[in-house]
């Protein structure tokens, strides 16, 4: 039996073109995915990052706010002092008077060379915290400003400036490194 020349023959297998056709929208696929991804992935770091630096925030103005607070049982004479970034609480039930210490230390210049991009004249610092005569302790860090303002002698204005550790292309104000500022007044509850 012989095949006629006119009939083609029922191939089920792919032309050159059709391959390079195939090539080409996956990958267009893949790179449109992997920038999702990659936008996806450097948001969430961003969110992460300032969540963190509010999050701190919170909690180191809740610690103040709670030392403040307490400040002045069983002593004598003013509960607290305040001299520029650090303030002293004095409370005690007992003597010798007990004291809580917070104050700001700047980073030293290794820190600053370990965080990449960050903006020429930032001043950074640590938030110590220090009680009584033990060696003071790290209790927050990327702290830009802290300052403590006397409204009367028994309400004090606290107010603390966290930045993230990394900067964001996408965010224009201070070269990229988000900022955040929280304030409260804390009345102090034990003074005469």
């Amino acid at each position: 039996m012989m095949i006629p020349k006119n009939t083609r023959s029922n191939s089920h297998g792919f032309t050159l073109i059709e391959v390079v056709i195939a090539l080409f929208i996956t990958s267009v696929i893949a790179l449109a995915g992997f920038q999702f991804f990659t936008k996806v992935s450097h948001q969430s770091e961003v969110q992460y990052d300032v969540s963190e630096m509010q999050n701190l925030c919170r909690i180191s103005l809740y610690d103040i706010r709670k030392t403040l607070r307490s400040a002045g049982y069983m002593v004598a004479g003013p509960p607290y002092e305040i001299n520029g970034d650090s303030l002293i609480v004095y409370y005690s039930a007992t003597q010798p008077i007990d004291t809580t210490t917070y104050f700001l230390q700047e980073y030293p210049d290794s820190v600053y060379e370990a965080v990449p991009g960050l903006p020429a004249g930032l001043k950074l610092h640590y938030l110590m915290k220090g009680v009584n005569s033990a060696p003071p302790t790290i209790y927050a860090d990327f702290i830009s400003g802290m300052s403590f303002t006397e409204i009367d002698s028994t309400n004090v204005l606290v107010s603390i400036t966290s930045r993230v550790p990394r900067g964001d292309d996408t965010y224009s104000d201070n070269q990229g490194f988000r900022a955040f500022t929280l304030t409260d007044r804390v009345n102090v509850r034990n003074v005469d």
